[in-house]
């Protein structure tokens, strides 16, 4: 009997000692818990780039990851004359120079800032292919260039295949032919926001003509007097679909008789 009594007043200590000592600090604990939580979240918060270059006249979507639901979000420039950023995180390039954009994070009472160092450099105004007609022979590549003015501009070209079956270009310039027939290339810069481009006509051909085409091309020099527009769509014509090289012989015959029927050109006697 002394032994049940005794252990039930074990039971009814230990039940005391919880509710008395321990129990008040849980709320606590849990509060300081939810505390780093929220902490956490803001600080795992990452904008899209930290350092960024734009030609002047363009803008980019500054983006923000990881963020919460109830966080909120302000953006600022330090130099509104240099760049502006909208409610949104849109970047405006306005005047060459330098400024840092900041993106503001707020959740609860915490907040952090999360910066972008802008450079803002000139826009290219002009493009030009070095070379406004390339012979490769096919499964060949070769690394093709273009000239932007002004030299210190900060824009690259965006290049591009008309036809990527036949010739595919990267953004670095490195052209390679994959099919017989004719592709142009087009190199593009944004000119203030009106998109300006200079073309560059590609021909594939095989090993044995490759030098025929140039040496053709370099001799013919009234092709120049042909505006290059026509002069891309005569090519287009001809090599992909009017002369079929796997079956067909005499290329420079055929290609000289074509451009002279389409052009009508005269002579000298």
């Amino acid at each position: 009997m002394k032994n049940k009594l005794l252990h039930k007043g074990f039971i009814l200590f230990g039940l005391f000692l919880f509710f008395s000592v321990l129990v008040p600090f849980l709320p606590s604990s849990v509060a300081t818990a939810m505390a780093d939580t929220g902490k956490d979240k803001i600080e795992a918060c990452r904008l899209n780039v930290s350092y960024l270059v734009l030609a002047k006249d363009t803008t980019f979507p500054l983006k923000t990851y990881n963020l919460s639901e109830d966080a909120k979000i302000s953006f600022k420039s330090d130099d509104e004359e240099i760049a502006s950023i909208n409610g949104d995180g849109l970047i405006s390039a306005k005047k060459v120079g330098t400024t840092v954009i900041t993106a503001t994070i707020k959740q609860g009472s915490d907040s952090t800032p999360l910066t972008c160092d802008l450079t803002v450099g000139p826009a290219a105004i002009s493009v030009k292919w070095t070379q406004s007609i390339v012979i490769l022979s096919l499964d060949s590549t070769e690394t093709l260039n273009v000239i932007l003015k002004p030299s210190n501009t900060v824009e690259d070209a965006k290049l591009t295949s008309l036809n990527s079956d036949i010739v595919s270009v990267t953004p670095g310039g490195r052209a390679s032919a994959k099919s017989y027939g004719y592709a142009e290339l087009r190199a593009y810069i944004k000119n203030s926001g009106s998109p300006r481009y200079d073309a560059c006509g590609v021909i594939v051909t095989s090993a044995e003509n490759v030098s025929k085409l140039e040496d053709y091309f370099s001799e013919h020099t009234e092709l120049d007097q042909i505006l290059k527009e026509d002069l891309c769509s005569a090519l287009d014509q001809f090599f992909n679909k009017e002369f079929d090289q796997t079956s067909s012989s005499n290329l420079i015959t055929n290609l000289d008789r074509y451009l002279n029927d389409t052009f009508t050109f005269t002579k000298s006697k």
